[in-house]
């Protein structure tokens, strides 16, 4: 198991989390799994992770707690066996990513059961995964909320050209965070990756790239 997997089963713990309750609820690990809950529920071999506020269920987590909370998950679960038919505990000290591509170009954004199309900025992208920018109002996406996105990756071909390809990909959103006093990042996770790796192709410098996107797609 890799960090994004991770990332992705503490998305769903809190997205999952129970609602009729009024106890303050706390991320948990038990029996291998992700749980988010209150103590009063959770067995006492629980292993706790982190505190979970409903200023963190409304905005997510900000990026340095955020990062925290995955490396006290994968700390708590590197010495621990994992359950049958998700692999042997080495998988959890996988620490390595896929490296992000930055670029800098429009993404558009639909939710489900909203007609209304959110316009951002991209930020850096995998082939699993992604961060955007979008201005923070009425109508951003939450913590596990599924989203259909629409933009465009540049794709380096044996030639040496570039091409622009137009993705349309269904993505969980894994976390939310101020990026200013008026911005969001949104970082999503993929539901099927992109066929290619953005960061990884031989033409690729560490300098960031602008897509050329003139009109939605």
């Amino acid at each position: 198991m890799n960090v994004h997997q991770i990332e992705r089963l503490i998305s769903e713990a809190i997205a999952n989390r129970p609602v009729a309750t009024g106890a303050p609820l706390n991320l948990y690990i038990y029996n291998g799994k992700v749980i988010c809950g209150a103590r009063v529920v959770m067995p006492k071999n629980a292993s706790f992770i982190s505190h979970v506020t409903p200023q963190t269920i409304q905005q997510g987590f900000n990026e340095s707690d955020w990062k925290a909370v995955v490396e006290r998950t994968l700390w708590i679960l590197k010495d621990r066996p994992a359950p049958a038919g998700e692999g042997s505990s080495s998988d959890f000290r996988e620490r390595r990513r896929e490296q992000r591509l930055k670029l800098n170009g429009n993404i558009w954004v639909n939710q489900e059961g909203n007609d209304k199309t959110l316009q951002g900025q991209l930020v850096d992208i995998s082939s699993s995964g992604m961060a955007f920018t979008c201005y923070n109002k009425k109508g951003i996406p939450d913590c596990g909320q599924q989203i259909t996105a629409r933009f465009t990756v540049p794709f380096f071909t044996p030639q040496g050209d570039v091409q622009n390809r137009k993705f349309t990909r269904t993505a969980k959103v894994c976390r939310i965070g101020n990026a200013n006093s008026y911005l969001k990042r949104v970082a999503v996770q993929f539901a099927e990756p992109l066929p290619f790796k953005p960061a990884e192709q031989n033409q690729v410098s560490d300098a960031d790239i602008t897509v050329l996107t003139s009109a939605q797609s």
